[in-house]
């Protein structure tokens, strides 16, 4: 039995593989904000978060000074979106009427078909919601669509994905982090099947558990539902909250504060893998609930193959953990391998 561990970084290499220029590939937690907020500003958050860092002077548009700060490492999305939780049910209040690029006036959007049953958002926190909708699930649907699918012909092949997808058996357990449904599409192209977490799988499916949410999960305030990979959340189903299921990356967060993740790993942590392959993961420092759980993996695991560009992650994995870490810089050097 072998988990596989999908993050950005595979998103990213099939982009790439697909020619995709890479100002128009999805994010990477380094620019996340640059690709995310193209359309969106999170006003009047992001101006708090700017001065409690000590900057007075934003410009007339604040997002320049976040690009330019995340270009050189000195803040990031991660930091960014921890003060955005912990403020979460503030009450935001915005005055004047010179506003910044990309403000989204008014509470959370609903698409055509959607509003006849739309379900009412907790007291104070339309900006969050807004937030994951506006400034992540909607930016990411559409750089999915404008990588993956063509128009007239549908869903582009995904051979990267694909060559991964093939190793897999029915017994293994894929824990996919990203958003996006590009790795979920690959088994679909290749005839196979898969179930999603909290789901049992049938005897002949692969388990998915995407505990970070994804594009295809919606959500009320009793239960949350995944639909085909194929569906990106939208039009958003009478009665379901598209996005608002995502938990953003960032600094301290903890699946138990997340009834739905905490559902979603709840059949995947006593399982004892052989092997463990992680496939465009950072090991960024919000993962801290993530590195336990790997952690316990690697007790029964003779190996963890790391598939990432960077020799550092690998590094990482090896000082982390006890057990053998073997780095492949891509898919192409690990398939060789075997």
């Amino acid at each position: 039995m072998k988990h596989l561990v999908i993050g950005a970084g595979a998103t990213l290499a099939e982009a790439l593989a697909l020619g995709t220029p890479r100002e128009q590939c999805p994010p990477l937690i380094r620019d996340f904000a640059r690709k995310t907020w193209f359309n969106y500003t999170p006003h009047p958050l992001l101006e708090a978060y700017l001065r409690e860092l000590g900057y007075t002077d934003l410009g007339r548009d604040p997002r320049e000074l976040f690009y330019r700060l995340e270009e050189e490492g000195f803040t990031n999305i991660e930091r960014f979106m921890e003060f955005a939780w912990v403020n979460r049910h503030r009450e935001w209040k915005v005055e004047g009427e010179d506003l910044p690029p990309g403000y989204i006036s008014g509470l959370r959007l609903m698409t055509a078909g959607s509003s006849e049953a739309a379900v009412p958002l907790a007291e104070h926190c339309e900006f969050w919601e807004n937030l994951l909708y506006h400034g992540i699930g909607s930016p990411l649907s559409f750089f999915m669509s404008q990588c993956f699918f063509e128009n007239g012909k549908g869903w582009k092949d995904l051979a990267l994905s694909k060559s991964m997808a093939s190793h897999l058996e029915p017994t293994d357990l894929v824990l996919n982090l990203n958003y996006d449904t590009v790795f979920e599409l690959a088994p679909e192209q290749l005839g196979l099947t898969f179930c999603y977490s909290p789901n049992r799988p049938a005897g002949d499916h692969v388990l998915v558990a995407k505990p970070h949410g994804s594009l295809n999960m919606v959500m009320n305030n009793e239960r949350f539902v995944f639909g085909q990979p194929e569906w990106l959340g939208m039009p958003q189903p009478p009665g379901f909250r598209s996005y608002s299921g995502l938990i953003p990356p960032r600094l301290n967060k903890s699946y138990a504060q997340h009834p739905a993740a905490t559902m979603i790993l709840g059949p995947v942590h006593n399982r004892r893998p052989q092997s463990i392959i992680m496939w465009g993961v950072g090991l960024t420092d919000s993962d801290v609930d993530l590195i336990f759980l790997y952690e316990r993996w690697a007790k029964s695991a003779d190996a963890i193959d790391v598939i990432n560009p960077s020799a550092n992650v690998a590094e990482k994995a090896g000082s982390l953990f006890r057990c053998r870490v073997r780095h492949f810089p891509s898919l192409t050097d690990w398939e060789q391998s075997r």
